[in-house]
């Protein structure tokens, strides 16, 4: 009864633990380029601005790029030369487990280590309808030669002052490259780019570039898509320009902030809808949650109206921004995250330019507010009560007196210096005789 329990439930698990999937290596050494792969039915699918890394429990500013092939996301990204145990998150998608659909943020370990790899490339995914190069970098401290390979209906187009590929090219300098290696060299620190010309196609077709040398390899996937007099659809994409804000504010208080709507697809955009998470809407209001046009190349501006209450708190959401005119939705992310901090305060100094910050009383700073009769004997800093003595309070008068009784004790000393040379001195000096007698 009991293993067939167990068989049940592992069943059960089974769409669970295969809903989503992720083709990635599980070791990158450092300054890679990351190249990963994931499968699933989404119905609210990763972007941009909702793909993230960490390391640990700390976001790490690790900028990734997403394409989208054949109902597949390919996502890269160039890794730092840190070593450590990272995760890259996919938050904010939907999915199909089954029948049903969770929300549950996507998450893939893997770990940076202490090799450095010989060389990057970008980007680590191609999607095009034309010829296109790819840029690698030797990140070695000598020279180093790297293996390219491609597939049929491509074709390498040669740098003549490098030499690339100049002994196989001939003249035109151009050619169909086969399933073989070809040599590019490259000097310490070395960025060059390797250009591809394409064949005419019929229909889209995938292929694979292979970049390799002693201790590196690239895989790079590249989708080649019917030009532009075809009936494929343009591309469609559009992002803010910044993914996330974070700030804080006073309890009871009113904040501006402003963001940008870019359309970085090669099509215009129509009736895209702005809304914001449920956590945002008692204290975020938009200038605008519709936009009824966005040309190709240009922004729209959007306003945030932050108005916090009167208690301190951690506030946390999102903006979302939707386009619905081609034959898939399209989705745009900004996070919020905001501090609500009573009495908090920014001022610009106008003498230096700098911003001070302050949300603390004298006591939580260990100062001291100083009466009417005293004086810091340092610069004091501001408070969210009053101004803050970090040192010691002196009183005025006892200050002043000190000083009128220290001048005065040193004037007494210089006229007793005065009267004691000009009278005992000289008058014991006038009754010594060293020649002659005393008469």
């Amino acid at each position: 009864m009991k293993l067939k329990i167990a068989i049940i439930f592992i069943l059960l698990l089974l769409p669970l633990a295969s809903a989503v999937e992720f083709s990635m290596k599980s070791n990158f050494s450092q300054g890679e380029t990351m190249i990963a792969k994931v499968s699933g039915n989404f119905q609210k699918p990763p972007f941009k601005g909702t793909t993230k890394f960490y390391r640990g429990h700390v976001r790490v500013p690790i900028d990734p790029y997403i394409a989208k092939i054949n109902d597949e996301f390919y996502i890269y990204a160039q890794l730092p030369e840190n070593q450590g145990n990272y995760s890259l998150v996919l938050e904010d998608v939907k999915y199909y487990v089954g029948s049903l659909i969770s929300d549950d943020d996507l998450v893939q370990n893997f770990s940076i280590t202490s090799d450095l790899a010989d060389f990057s490339v970008t980007p680590g995914v191609v999607v095009t309808d034309k010829d296109f190069s790819l840029e690698v970098q030797n990140l070695q401290d000598s020279k180093l030669t790297i293996q390219v390979a491609t597939e049929p209906l491509l074709e390498s187009e040669g740098n003549s002052d490098k030499g690339f590929f100049a002994s196989l090219l001939g003249d035109d300098g151009l050619t169909e490259v086969p399933e073989a290696d070809y040599s590019v060299t490259l000097k310490s620190g070395e960025i060059e780019k390797i250009k591809f010309k394409l064949e005419d196609i019929e229909n889209p077709v995938l292929k694979t570039i292979t970049l390799s040398s002693e201790n590196t390899e690239y895989e790079i996937p590249v989708y080649v898509f019917l030009n532009e007099s075809s009936t494929k659809e343009k591309d469609r994409d559009f992002g803010f320009d910044q993914s996330e804000l974070n700030f804080t504010m006073s309890t009871n208080s009113n904040l501006t902030k402003i963001v940008y709507l870019i359309n970085e697809g090669e099509d215009d955009l129509k009736n895209i809808t702005i809304s914001i998470s449920d956590s945002l809407k008692p204290y975020v209001t938009l200038s605008k949650t519709e936009i009824e046009d966005l040309k190709e190349d240009k922004q729209k501006k959007v306003e945030l109206y932050f108005q916090s209450g009167d208690e301190e708190e951690v506030i946390e959401g999102q903006i979302k921004a939707k386009e619905s005119s081609g034959s898939q939705d399209i989705y745009a992310y900004v996070g919020i995250s905001f501090n609500v901090l009573e009495g908090y305060i920014e001022v610009l100094e106008s003498n230096t330019g700098e911003l001070l910050i302050w949300a603390k009383t004298c006591s939580e700073l260990i100062g001291t507010i100083c009466n009417a009769s005293q004086k810091c004997d340092s610069d004091e800093v501001n408070a969210k009560d009053d101004k803050c003595c970090l040192t010691e309070c002196q009183e005025v008068g006892s200050s002043s007196t000190g000083k009128i009784i220290g001048w005065i004790i040193i004037i007494g000393i210089i006229c007793f210096l005065i009267w004691f040379f000009k009278f005992k001195y000289r008058g014991a000096k006038s009754d010594i005789r060293l020649f002659g007698r005393k008469k």
